[in-house]
């Protein structure tokens, strides 16, 4: 009898162990399957040739003001990037012939509705200031204590206008404000107008000088050791980067650089988180040297320089040049179009998405996640932050979600490994849903009129009513309670997550099947007209005519292979299925194996 006993206990321990297991294995399973992701396979991942007007990058177009005591008419510019060059000589002795004056309100004010009007427009401004009209006459700056007046004076305008501002050149200092050729431009005043303009421009903002020299005097180290130095986020020195007009123009480009070779392994660093770029000139030793202003030479170094921005009207021979040259570098996608198209479309950062995966079934109280590679092909980095955002989009319904994602951290030459994982609205219908990718100013797509939003490389991806890059979709299901894991006590609730605003009432976004943009012709890049020689009445065509850049008081003269694994940490919640939940699993089955064995051979003996 209590043999019998025994195996029918044991009977019922087998069914019950069983039954664990099922139910253990489905739930693993189950739990598995709802984080996996999906390739979306209707998405182009290749670059397209197209040239793209993203913000802060690439050929950039002048506008001028002149400011003046009374009377300054604002201006405008409808580029995408503006070098905007303030001529403030009316406030120098040396150009009205009598005082010296510090700027006005009615000047200021006109220098702030020029900033207005850019961005109304879409555009975004690199700024110089300078006292001889950008005419290049010599020795037209007041007094130093005037202009170190004058930079303090700005701040208010700078920081009311920061989101426009891409980047601040230091100028003031010689003709054209290039800071060479003058008697006050020596490294000690302009070391003292460095610290004036950081502590002028807001802290988001970068600003440059003309040369390395500058720089290493006034961060107080050795030139030639320059390599050596790695600036760290947050300290004054991250913030100053270099501009330079002699770009390309010689071996050291007519005097910016000292030791090629040592500066330029220090830009290749620097420039990581700063703005470089400038004025490309013509050849000043054809006869002795060989050319570098050539797209075979800049489709090498421009990737170590992390060259950003370049002037589209100077020097128009160059330019010309490139326009007429073919390129046939180691970009296969490029060989065979014109040298000037593969420049413009690699200055400052370019980004194309490579891969898209997504979590392709959702439930309501559950965490969407995806997996996007994206690839920075550009020959720098994207150098001011913006905002990441999602947007959620099914018919008219429309919803933005905020992320942590930093996209300045996209190094050039390398694939960057984006995951993001967000909760969903709480009151977000089930349902298909497409899914973008919004990198903006402000992110906020119900408010701030799409400016400065950032589109991928890729085609038929991005919304120009959204201002955002399709990258996948996903469908909604029910919500699903979780399991009472620990025996005793109900599952505690989800947290609430906050609503994310629907936002629909405030786009006129038509539906779409698929959510994408549809045109399919490739956008021609704009190549804008070339000025006259007057537009540049005393700059000299020649550059042998140029004064050599020295400091008066000084001697004269990845993808390799890396990921970037950026990924946003949110909150999780409960989730069924994880890995102890098999490993449970199967020491019962090996368990109830064993019982099987054990009561088999009971009733064998």
């Amino acid at each position: 009898m209590k043999l019998k006993n025994l195996i029918s206990f044991k009977i019922i321990l087998i069914l019950t162990i069983i039954i664990v297991l099922i139910t253990s294995i489905h739930t693993y399973v189950k739990g598995k399957e709802t984080q996996e992701y999906t390739l979306m396979e209707d998405i182009d991942y290749s670059e397209t040739l197209d040239n793209i007007k993203n913000p802060e990058r690439g050929f950039y177009n002048t506008a001028f003001l002149r400011m003046m005591p009374s009377g300054t008419k604002p201006t405008t510019s409808g580029a995408n990037l503006v070098h905007l060059r303030v001529n403030i000589g009316d406030f120098s002795s040396a150009v009205n012939g009598t005082e010296d004056l510090e700027l006005t309100e009615d000047a200021l004010n006109a220098l702030d509705q020029t900033l207005q009007n850019i961005k109304s427009r879409g555009g975004s401004v690199i700024i110089r200031f300078a006292y001889d009209g950008f005419n290049g006459k010599k020795d037209l700056e007041p007094s130093l204590d005037m202009i170190y007046k004058h930079i303090s004076q700005l701040k208010p305008i700078f920081y009311k206008n920061q989101d426009v501002l891409a980047y601040v050149e230091l100028g003031f200092f010689g003709p054209w404000g290039e800071m060479h050729s003058s008697k006050v431009s020596n490294t000690d005043n302009v070391s003292r107008a460095i610290d004036l303009m950081l502590d002028t421009v807001p802290t988001n903002i970068k600003i440059g000088v003309r040369t390395p020299n500058y720089y290493a005097k006034w961060l107080g180290i050795d030139r030639s050791k320059l390599n050596e130095n790695i600036t760290v986020k947050g300290t004054d020195e991250y913030r100053v980067g270099l501009f330079n007009d002699g770009y390309l123009g010689s071996n050291n480009d007519l005097g910016t650089f000292l030791n090629r070779q040592i500066e330029i392994a220090w830009l290749q660093n620097q420039a990581t988180h700063t703005f470089y770029g400038g004025e490309v000139v013509a050849n000043a030793n054809p006869a002795t040297k060989p050319a570098i202003n050539t797209v075979e030479y800049m489709s090498e170094e421009a990737f170590i320089t992390h060259t950003t921005y370049l002037n589209s009207e100077w020097n128009g021979n160059v330019i010309n040049a490139w326009k007429e040259e073919t390129y046939n570098g180691s970009d296969q996608l490029y060989v065979g179009q014109s040298g000037y198209l593969y420049i413009a479309n690699h200055l400052g950062y370019r980004f194309v998405l490579r891969k898209s995966e997504v979590t392709k079934e959702v439930n309501k109280n559950r965490n969407l996640k995806l997996n996007l590679h994206i690839e920075n092909v550009g020959f720098a980095n994207l150098i001011n932050e913006k905002k990441v955002t999602l947007v959620l989009k099914k018919g008219e319904q429309t919803y933005e979600i905020p992320t942590e994602i930093d996209a300045t951290n996209w190094n050039s030459k390398e694939i960057s490994n984006v995951n993001i994982e967000v909760p969903l609205p709480k009151d977000i219908e089930l349902g298909e849903w497409n899914i973008y990718l919004r990198i903006s100013q402000n992110g906020d797509m119900g408010t701030d009129g799409n400016y400065k939003c950032i589109q991928l490389a890729n085609k038929n991806i991005y919304d120009e009513t959204l201002g955002a890059n399709y990258v996948g979709k996903f469908n909604i299901l029910e919500e699903v309670k979780e399991p009472d894991t620990s025996g005793s006590q109900d599952e505690p609730d989800t947290p609430d997550i906050p609503d994310s605003p629907d936002i629909s009432d405030d786009l006129n976004t038509p539906d779409s099947s698929d959510g994408q943009d549809k045109t399919d012709t490739p956008d021609e890049p704009d190549i804008p007209d070339l000025p006259n020689t007057s537009d540049y009445p005393n700059k000299p065509q020649d550059p042998n005519e140029l004064d050599p850049i020295y400091d008066n008081n000084d001697d004269k003269g990845k993808y390799s292979g890396n990921i970037d694994d950026t990924t946003v940490d949110m909150e999780k919640l409960p989730k069924t299925g994880n890995n102890i939940e098999l490993i449970l699993a199967l020491v019962s089955l090996i368990i109830s194996i064993n019982i099987v064995v054990s009561i088999i051979k009971m009733r064998e003996d």
